[in-house]
C-alpha cells in the first residue's frame, strides 16, 4: 500500500507519490517546468515551476479528484485546448489517487467524437480549460447528464488536501492512461496503457541516450499532450531527478529561437522530439527571411540539440536539411500509441559516420529504397520482420531473411494491455505477446560494422494517406470523392469504381493522394471530361485530407472479400507512373 499522507507530516509529502516518481522529487527547489506560454516578443518570459511547485499543484489536482468523488479505477476526460503544466499535474494527481486520465484531441475532436470517448471510457469527470468550446462540453453532457466538469483554471486556488486515502502502489499491469488513436479508419480506439508499459518505455529511452547523457537533461515539449509522444516523454522526465521540461502550448515560430538560446547555454543533454515537418517549417522561415533570430546564432544553438525524429520516414533530403541547420544527423525513433511510443531507435553509441552509413544503406537499396528506423532496445523491446501477420495464412509470423520485405512486428513490456472495450480488435493485433498492428512494411539489413540487424521502413500496407503528419483513411477519402463524382458528373451509383492510395511522389514524408478510377462503363466523352477537370474541381469542394493529387484510370484490384488490395494498388500505380499513363 502507498502511505496515505497528512500535510502536518511534511509540507510537500514526497512519500505520497507512487514510487516511480518519488525519488525525482526529493529536491523540491530544483526547476522542473519552464512554461513558454507566450513565446516571442516582449512577453514576460517563461513561468518556472520548481519540483516543489509542481508537486503542490499535483496534490491540489489529487484533492479535486477526491473531492469530486472519484475512486481508484474511475476515469476522467482531459479536456485541455493546449499543452499545459496543469494537464501534467492532473496526470500525476491521477497517479496519486489511482484514477485514469483519458485523452481528448484538442486539434481534431468534434462533438460526436468527444461524446463517443466519454461514453466508451465511462468517464465520471471532464476537465476543461478556457479553450474548450462550450459545444463540446454540451455534447458530453447531452449523452451523460451526470458527468461532472471542473475548470482547471481554478487549480491554483485549491487547497492542498490535509489527507488523502491510502492506495495500492501501482502494479505492472495496472491501467495508467487511455490514449485514443486518431480514428482515421472509423471510430477511434482507446489504447489502454499500463504502468509497466511506461516503465519499459523509460528504460528504453534511458538506454538510447545513455552514451550521450549529461545532466541536467532538458526536454523541449512542443508536440501535443494528447498524443503518446509528449505523454511518454514527459512521464520519463517525471522519473529523472534534475531533469527539466521546456513546455510550449503548441508549435509557433519562436520555438526555434528559444530552443537555440537555451541549448547554447545548457550544460547537459538537450532533447527535442520532432517530425520532419518541423524542419520543413524552419526551411520555409529561412527561405522567406523570417527566422526569429540570426541564422548563425540559430545554427550554433541547434548544434547542441539531440533531435529525436519520428512519425514519418527520414529520407535524404530531410537528413541533409537537419545537418545543414544543426551540423549532425537526427536521432530516429519508431513506435506507436499501442507500443507506448518507443520500439526502435538510433543505437546508443553509434557514431555519426556509421549512422550515415546506415541511412545510405537503405536509400541506395535497389529497386525500392528504405528508411532507417534503428534497432530495438534489448531486453526491453524486440522486433521482427515477418512474412505474414494474418492468422492461418502461409508464412504467418515466419521471420524474413536479410533484405526480404515483410511486416514489422514488436514485442516487449511496452505493448498495450489492449483496446478499451474492444476484445475483437485487440485479438487481431496481439499474438503471443507480439503486436502485429503497425501496418508497416520493412526489412532488415545486417550492419557490416558490427553484425547487428538494422531495421528499415519501406511503406504501409494499410489504407491510410499521411499528409502534414496526420493520417487520413483511404476508404473515407474514396467515399467523399465518389460522392463528388456522382454530383459533379451526374454519375449513377455503380457506374464507376474508385480507390485511393497514398504514395510518396513529391515529398519524402508526405503522401500524395493517388486516385485510381474504373470508368470503363461510361462514355469516352465523359471520361475525357473527368480526366481534364477532376483534380482541380474536387480540390475546390472536398475536405483538406481528401484533395486528390493524381488520377489514373484502370481496374481496381480487390481481394476475395471485396476489399481493395493496397499492395496490388500500389504496384499498379507505380507501373502506371513509369509508363506515363
Amino acid at each position: 500500500m502507498s502511505k496515505g499522507f497528512s500535510r502536518h507530516e511534511m509540507d510537500i509529502p514526497v512519500d505520497g507519490i507512487p514510487l516511480p516518481y518519488s525519488e525525482a522529487f526529493r529536491n523540491k527547489l530544483a526547476p522542473f517546468i519552464f512554461f513558454h506560454e507566450k513565446p516571442g516578443g516582449d512577453g514576460p518570459g517563461p513561468r518556472c515551476f520548481t519540483r516543489g511547485d509542481f508537486l503542490q499543484m499535483s496534490f491540489r489536482a489529487a484533492g479535486v479528484i477526491a473531492r469530486m468523488g472519484l475512486k481508484p479505477g474511475d476515469r476522467f476526460l482531459n479536456g485541455f485546448g493546449r499543452n499545459s503544466p496543469v494537464d501534467l499535474a492532473f496526470r500525476l494527481g491521477a497517479a496519486i489517487t489511482g484514477v485514469t486520465p483519458v485523452t481528448l484531441n484538442w486539434q481534431a475532436d468534434n462533438q460526436e467524437r468527444v461524446a463517443f470517448k466519454a461514453n466508451l471510457s465511462s468517464s465520471r469527470l471532464m476537465l476543461i480549460d478556457h479553450l474548450i468550446p462550450e459545444a463540446l462540453i454540451s455534447a458530453v453532457r447531452g449523452h451523460n447528464p451526470a458527468i461532472m466538469t471542473y475548470d482547471t483554471g481554478k487549480i491554483e486556488n485549491e487547497p492542498i488536501p490535509e489527507v488523502l486515502p491510502e492506495i495500492e502502489e501501482p502494479g505492472e499491469l495496472k491501467e495508467k492512461i487511455i490514449i485514443f488513436t486518431s480514428g482515421t479508419t472509423g471510430d477511434p480506439k482507446g489504447v489502454v496503457l499500463s504502468w509497466g508499459n511506461f516503465e519499459t518505455n523509460a528504460s528504453a529511452l534511458r538506454q538510447m541516450f545513455h552514451k550521450i547523457r549529461k545532466d541536467p537533461m532538458s526536454l523541449f515539449l512542443v508536440n501535443p499532450f494528447h498524443h503518446t509522444n509528449s505523454t511518454a516523454l514527459s512521464d520519463w522526465f517525471l522519473r529523472e531527478p534534475g531533469a527539466v521540461i521546456h513546455m510550449f502550448p503548441r508549435y509557433t515560430t519562436p520555438y526555434w529561437s528559444i530552443l537555440a538560446e537555451v541549448a547554447e547555454k545548457a550544460e547537459g543533454l538537450v532533447i527535442a522530439p520532432c517530425v520532419s515537418r518541423h524542419f520543413d517549417f524552419l526551411e520555409e522561415l529561412g527561405s522567406r527571411g523570417e527566422l526569429p533570430i540570426n541564422g548563425e546564432k540559430l545554427r550554433k544553438g541547434l548544434s547542441k540539440v539531440s533531435f529525436l525524429m519520428g512519425s514519418s520516414p527520414v529520407g535524404p533530403a530531410t537528413v541533409e536539411r537537419v545537418i545543414r541547420w544543426t551540423g549532425h544527423p537526427p536521432l530516429v525513433r519508431f513506435g506507436s500509441t499501442e507500443t507506448c511510443l518507443q520500439v526502435l531507435g538510433t543505437p546508443a553509441g553509434m557514431d555519426e559516420v556509421n549512422v550515415m552509413k546506415a541511412f545510405r544503406a537503405g536509400w541506395e537499396r535497389d529497386p525500392s529504397p528504405g528508411f532507417f528506423i534503428g534497432r530495438p532496445h534489448p531486453p526491453y523491446t524486440e522486433t521482427m520482420v515477418v512474412k505474414s501477420i494474418t492468422h492461418g495464412e502461409k508464412g504467418f509470423m515466419e521471420p524474413c531473411g536479410p533484405g526480404e520485405e515483410g511486416y514489422i512486428v514488436a514485442r516487449g513490456g511496452n505493448i498495450m494491455k489492449g483496446y478499451l472495450n474492444n476484445p475483437e480488435a485487440t485479438s487481431e493485433v496481439l499474438h503471443d505477446g507480439w503486436y502485429l498492428g503497425f501496418g508497416d512494411i520493412g526489412f532488415r539489413l545486417v550492419n557490416p560494422e558490427d553484425g547487428e540487424d538494422d531495421l528499415y521502413w519501406l511503406g504501409r500496407d494499410s489504407s491510410l494517406v499521411i499528409k502534414g503528419g496526420a493520417n487520413y483513411s483511404s476508404d473515407q477519402i474514396s467515399a467523399e470523392l465518389a460522392a463528388f463524382l456522382r454530383e459533379r458528373y451526374c454519375l449513377e451509383e455503380g457506374s464507376f469504381d474508385i480507390a485511393v492510395v497514398g504514395l510518396r511522389i513529391e515529398s519524402e514524408h508526405d503522401d500524395s493522394c493517388c486516385v485510381m478510377m474504373d470508368v470503363s462503363r461510361i462514355s469516352n466523352t465523359l471520361r475525357e471530361e473527368i480526366a481534364a477537370t477532376f483534380i482541380t474541381e474536387a480540390a475546390k469542394v472536398v475536405t483538406k485530407g481528401s484533395r486528390p493529387d493524381h488520377l489514373l484510370f484502370g481496374d481496381i484490384p480487390r481481394n476475395f472479400k471485396g476489399g481493395v488490395s493496397i499492395r496490388e494498388l500500389k504496384r499498379k500505380w507505380t507501373e502506371g507512373m513509369k509508363s506515363g499513363k
